[in-house]
């Protein structure tokens, strides 16, 4: 059945379209995550740092500001590491996207 018009395509191994696929996901969900979590630490630092309501004089005196400081923080990871990646996931539409 060799005709003219007939068109030979080529699809890659198996293999290599589940490897292309785990670093779109990298690229789309797991880098912007880190970002987000990066910057709610940050946020936290500076929140910390400025003792806004006198926040850190509060986590710090308390016998148990550990507990606090740590449901503030994954508070905060969990908050910008989600903006960031609903953030990367609206602009796959856009020409050039997130990154």
């Amino acid at each position: 059945m060799s005709g003219a018009g007939q068109m030979r395509v080529t699809v890659p191994p198996r293999g290599r379209r589940r490897r292309w696929r785990r670093m779109e996901i990298l690229r789309y969900i797991v880098l912007p995550a880190l970002a987000g979590s990066l910057a709610g630490l940050i946020a936290v630092a500076g929140l910390l740092a400025l003792d806004v309501g006198s926040l850190r004089t509060l986590i710090f005196a308390a016998s148990d500001g550990w507990v606090a400081l740590l449901l503030l923080c994954v508070g905060f990871v969990v908050t910008f590491g989600s903006a960031a990646i609903g953030a990367a996931v609206m602009s796959l539409g856009q020409e050039g996207g997130f990154w």
